[in-house]
Formats: structure tokens, sequence, C-alpha cells
């Protein structure tokens, strides 16, 4: 009989009947969802990103004028303990376990958005070195999934529907946005979040409306001039010469990042699992940073670092400001405070380049935006974005550059980074899981066989010829 079926001319196996709004495959109501999200998710992480950096800036001001709130750093951070546990936040929330969260599909909590803006400002106002840029993607990706939910998100091609709700995307989509509003580089914020999500099948096929949520954001914050504005540098001309030292300040950011890195996630791995008491780990880590900071004088390196990233731009750094920056941040953040991990590395970059420029002779202030894409680019495990940012910031002139020095700090670098392993990290693991699966199902041949049985991809016992298509379908074998 033929498939196409009876009389009444039900269509054949297979074809879908193509509903209304639907053409060639596409939802177009899901599409008009899609937009209408990216729209409004734009308008609110600018919004949240414009709170978070008057509210951090209120808090770094009261820090420079009272100084004496560095002894009551301790307090501050136990402050923002019990504050996680009213709001039903897990203490232990950070930028990692929340983008850990997005890759695997699943809601951010609302809650986190007044926890991590209270968080950021009790650490900024105490003198912790923490920054805003992640804690406002933090807040992003917070108000992406509470805003998505109404939406209902899902493919905007009907035969991919059956993932799901895309909770993932539409916390990525605020984490974008309200990135995006913070530091005026909305390409490189959306190529950013993208590479944390290491490249998702459904956010990537959707990173168009992510796109235009970012725009949105950028064109609303812009004009408004709040953000984290990063001064331009004058560059040199194009030569082996300053390649070479883009070479030098790649490798020296490669090192530097990847035990930066390496030392915040053993920290972090400690409290989290040896301690296992927040308010103890808060307490002893404030003891530590006040102590060191009122004993050698270290009172500069408090807050976010965006002055001492404008003084490296300048020209101005000290030799070993980059690894003083780095040690606060990583006891800041290893310890349980709450607040962000870019800035920082922004400025510990900076701080090396500048410091490498000055020993070399060549141009600290060119080396330091240099080394401002370099180190964040091994510490993150995040180039491309690294290499945006880096291009969108300090223009298309700096791209050679960004280029040699982005290529040889990840390259350089170990696959170990602050948010977890990059995509060539994820890639090379799951090519070595394949391997391994393979060489596994060849060592079972022998067995099935002596049981009488044929392995599923290659079966000939139909008598017509056909083998497995990786679809699970058949086609016919090919002729010897």
């Amino acid at each position: 009989m033929d498939e196409r079926g009876d009389a009444g001319g039900k269509k054949a196996v297979g074809d879908e009947a193509t509903p209304a709004g639907a053409l060639h495959g596409f939802d177009f109501g899901q599409v008009a969802r899609h937009v209408a999200f990216a729209v409004v998710v734009g308008a609110v992480g600018a919004g949240a990103s414009i709170v978070l950096s008057l509210a951090v800036d209120f808090a770094g001001r009261l820090s420079g004028r009272f100084p004496w709130l560095l002894f009551a750093l301790p307090v501050l951070g136990i402050a923002s303990i019990l504050l996680y546990r009213l709001l039903r936040l897990p203490v232990d929330l950070a930028t990692d376990t929340v983008v850990g969260n997005m890759r695997k599909n699943r809601r951010v909590p609302a809650a986190l958005t007044p926890g991590i803006l209270l968080g950021t400002c009790l650490t900024v106002a105490g003198g912790g070195s923490v920054g805003k840029e992640a804690a406002v993607m933090q807040m992003g990706a917070s108000l992406g999934s509470t805003v998505g939910r109404p939406f209902r998100l899902r493919a905007i091609r009907r035969r991919r529907q059956g993932e799901g709700v895309l909770e993932g995307y539409a916390a990525a989509c605020g984490m974008a946005a309200a990135f995006s509003a913070l530091f005026f580089a909305p390409i490189g914020s959306t190529v950013f979040v993208l590479e944390l999500m290491r490249f998702k099948g459904p956010v990537v096929r959707h990173a168009a409306t992510m796109l235009l949520a970012s725009f949105v954001a950028f064109a609303i914050a812009r004009p408004i001039g709040i953000g984290d504005v990063i001064p331009k540098v004058a560059l040199p001309a194009l030569s082996w010469d300053t390649a070479a030292a883009c070479l030098v300040v790649g490798l020296a950011c490669a090192g530097a990042g990847a035990l930066f890195a390496a030392a915040l996630n053993v920290l972090r791995r400690l409290m989290r699992r040896r301690v296992g008491r927040p308010v103890l780990a808060v307490l002893a880590g404030g003891l530590l940073i006040a102590g060191l900071v009122l004993a050698l004088s270290w009172q500069r390196f408090e807050g976010t670092g965006m002055p001492l990233l404008q003084g490296a731009l300048a020209g101005t750094a000290g030799s070993g400001d980059f690894a003083v920056k780095a040690l606060l941040t990583v006891l800041a953040l290893g310890f349980g405070f709450k607040g962000g991990e870019i800035m920082p590395m922004f400025t510990i970059g900076a701080l090396l380049g500048c410091a490498l420029g000055q020993f070399t002779g060549a141009s600290a202030p060119f080396l330091a935006a240099v080394g401002m894409a370099a180190f964040f680019a091994a510490a993150s495990r995040c180039p491309f974005a690294a290499f945006l940012m880096g291009a969108e910031i300090f223009g298309l002139s700096a791209v050679p550059f960004l280029a040699v020095g982005v290529a040889a700090a990840y390259l350089g670098s170990r696959d170990f980074g602050v948010f977890g392993r990059g995509l060539v990290g994820h890639l090379v693991r799951l090519r070595e899981r394949t391997y391994a699966l393979a060489l596994r199902h060849e060592d079972d041949l022998p067995l099935l066989r002596h049981e009488g049985r044929e392995p599923a991809p290659q079966s000939q016992g139909d008598g017509a010829g056909v083998q497995q298509r990786e679809d699970g379908g058949r086609t016919a074998a090919p002729r010897r």
C-alpha cells in the first residue's frame, strides 16, 4: 500500500502540516516573542547596570572617606552571608556557579539580583578588592531568567521546540545586556557570554536576539554615561619590535593569568568543601585582608581597581602592583566575599603590562592596554571576547597588537580559568570521551559475536543490504 494513506488523503509518513504562522519551519510567534524579550531585557539590563554603578560608586566613596570601615570588613562580610541566607540563596553562589547553572539550562533565582547588589556594595564599602562587572552579569542573568518566564521562550525553529523552554538562553540574554550597558561593548559582551556558555546550540542559534538585547542596553546606558569608561591610549606604528613586545606581554600574562585562576579556584574549593562554614571563612578572610592592608599600607589597592587601571593606562604603576592587586582579589573572592572578578582581572593585566613597558623601555600605556586584554583572555579562557572588547575599547588600530597578545596569553596558559575550562578544553575532553567510547565498543565486539549478535551500526541480517545512519534512518549499503 502507498504510504501516503487511504482515500482520505492523509499526508505521507514524516510529513507535517504547516501550522498557521509558520513558514519554512519557523514559528513566527516565537520570533516575535524573542524580539520583544530582547528589547525588554535590554532595557532592564541597562537599568540594573546603572543602579549597580551608582550603588558601588557610592560604596567606594564611603570607603575612601571613612578608612576605618576596613576594620568592619569581617562584619560586612558576615552581613552579606546573612543576607544570602535571608534571601534563601546558596551562600557560595558566585559567577562560576551561576554560569554552570546556565549551561545546564537551569533558572537563575530572582533573589540573586538584590543579593549580589547589596553584597557587592558591602564588600566595596569595607575595602574588599572586588569589581562590579561580574556582579552585574549575575544581576543580568537573574533578571533575564525572571523576565523571560512570562515569554515562555522556545526555539524559533519548530523542529527544535522539543528542547523545551530556553531558561539558559534567557539568562544569557540578560547577562550580555547588563554587561554591555556597564562596559559599552555590545559585540564583545555578546561573544563573552557565548564563550561562557561554551557556544551551546540553543544559545548560539538565538545569538541574534542576544546581540539585539546588548545593543538596546548599550543605546540606553551610553547617553547616561554611567559605567566604566576606560581611557584610550596612543598606539605605536606596527613593527617587529612592537609585535615582539606584545608577545612578551602575552606570555607573561599567560603565566600570571593561569596562576591567578588556579589560586582563586583552589581557595574557593577549600572554603566550600573543607571549611564549610562561610561565616567563619569571611571572618578569617576579612581579618587577614585588613591586617595586610594596614601593615603594608596597601590602601590604594582597595575596591574595584578602576583608579589603578586608569593609572596603568597613563603609564604609572609600580613593578609589583599587579601582584598585590591579584593577591587581595584572590583573598577577597576566595574567602567568600561578594563581588566580581572581571575589573580586577583587567586591572591586574594592565598593571603587569605597564610594569613590563617600564622595564623594557617600550610604551608603558600601550603595553598596559595589551596586558589588560591578554590577562583577561588567559584567566577567563575567553579569548574572542578579550580580543573584541579590546578592539571596541581601544579602536580598530589596536587589532594587530591585541591579536598577538591575546593569542600568546591564551595558547601559552593552561586551560584552567576563573569560570571553568574554555571551549577548546571542553571540545578536547569531548573528543577524548568519544574516542574512549569507540574503544570500548571495539572491545565488546568479540563478546557480541560470541553470543551470536552483531553490533547495531552495521546490521547485514536484513537481507536488504542496509546500514544505519547517524540519525537512526537507513540507507542502501555501498556496493563493493
